[in-house]
């Protein structure tokens, strides 16, 4: 089943994409709409593979496509309708930003227990008594309402909705409510969001007021990253140049690296790759580009001189992956790419032993803390 968060993030990209259509572009990348959504490269593509769209490697995803196949994800095969509760302040301004915005799914109906907001039409919508609520929920088949009524209202409206046979909530009451297990809630708390963005400002603060004592105690973590991300933004034709390895595909416009990861732990880089993460590995595979190209993991650094096949560069052309062949071994490339982001001139050979034996103890077989 489908989880909560990736229709959500279906909904979000949505959003961007019709926004994006309405600048002009027809077509965009998933790490852009990564970057617009605040997710990964590689959660897009993996969101949009759910659904049965892909993109292509050299144009992206075409956007009126993209959106053709998200609204087949999300919307209703017919109109879907809804109805809201509540026609104050907050109503109003729920009718007025959600009128004509989605072709498919629209509020029908409001309803209010105030005389002078009833038989009005607000927004386009009609705002009825709440005491026919029921009989023209019922009589009009609908599944879906908004709440926006005082949380001592809440409990009682929403039992009089799902009795009525709503099934879907979307309740902006500041409260909990207690309805059966098969009816869904979607709560929206103003006050809870802003108070969460108050405290994590005054965190903010605080930290940066502190005395250099208290700072301290952060120290060793900060101190892990600091070395792989002082020589951050850093083109992947530099790191080469400085690695001595020979670059075989022509790196993306504008490629950077923040983050190294080395080994054969396909799961791990799942977990900690992002579209800065150089990959370090002696398999040379298409399997290899492709599960770069997932992660949106811009170059690989093969090593021990191992030059990839035919068909390997070709996938790695189609994918926009850059590949990189590194002379010498994991170790020592892993020491080279350590100084070289930490923002040190590699030495020479004796010294990138050294440096190799450094990155290999710290974080052989692991990732290197990424940008991302």
């Amino acid at each position: 089943m489908v989880s909560r968060k990736t229709v959500a993030r279906m909904s979000v990209y949505r959003r961007l994409l019709i926004s994006l259509r309405e600048s002009g572009a027809t077509s965009v990348y998933s790490h852009q709409l990564a970057r617009l959504a605040e997710v990964t490269a590689a959660q897009v593509r993996r969101d949009l593979m759910a659904i049965g769209y892909t993109g292509s490697p050299n144009r992206g995803y075409e956007t009126d496509k993209c959106l053709e196949s998200i609204g087949a994800f999300l919307d209703a095969p017919t109109r879907q309708d809804a109805v809201l509760v509540g026609v104050g302040k907050l109503g109003r301004s729920v009718l007025a930003y959600f009128s004509g915005r989605r072709p498919k799914l629209s509020i029908v109906a409001a309803f209010d227990n105030d005389p002078g907001k009833v038989d009005r039409v607000t927004e386009g919508c009609r705002c009825f008594p709440v005491e026919r609520m029921e009989g023209i929920v019922r009589d009009l088949g609908v599944r879906v309402a908004v709440l926006t009524v005082s949380a001592d209202a809440a409990q009682d409206v929403a039992d009089a909705l799902v009795s009525a046979g709503v099934t879907g909530i979307v309740s902006f009451a500041p409260t909990p409510l207690h309805l059966p297990d098969d009816v869904y809630v979607e709560y929206m708390d103003i006050i809870a969001a802003l108070e969460s963005a108050a405290y994590f400002v005054r965190q903010g603060e605080e930290a940066a007021e502190a005395p250099p004592d208290a700072q301290r105690e952060a120290a060793p973590v900060v101190a892990k990253l600091e070395p792989l991300l002082a020589g951050a933004d850093m083109r992947l034709e530099d790191i080469a140049a400085r690695i001595g390895a020979t670059v075989l595909t022509e790196p993306r416009a504008g490629a950077e690296v923040t983050g190294i990861y080395a080994g054969d732990r396909v799961s791990d880089l799942l977990n900690h790759s992002s579209d800065r993460t150089l990959l370090v590995s002696n398999l040379a595979s298409v399997q290899m580009v492709r599960v770069a190209e997932l992660m949106d993991v811009p170059a690989i650094c093969l090593v021990n001189g191992t030059v990839p096949d035919g068909e390997v560069l070709d996938v790695a052309r189609q994918t926009r992956t850059c590949l990189m062949v590194s002379p010498i071994g994991v170790f020592e490339t892993c020491g080279l790419l350590y100084q070289t982001l930490a923002g040190e001139a590699p030495g020479n050979g004796g010294e990138a032993r050294n440096g190799g034996g450094q990155a290999a103890a710290d974080g052989g077989g692991q990732s290197a803390p990424p940008g991302a």
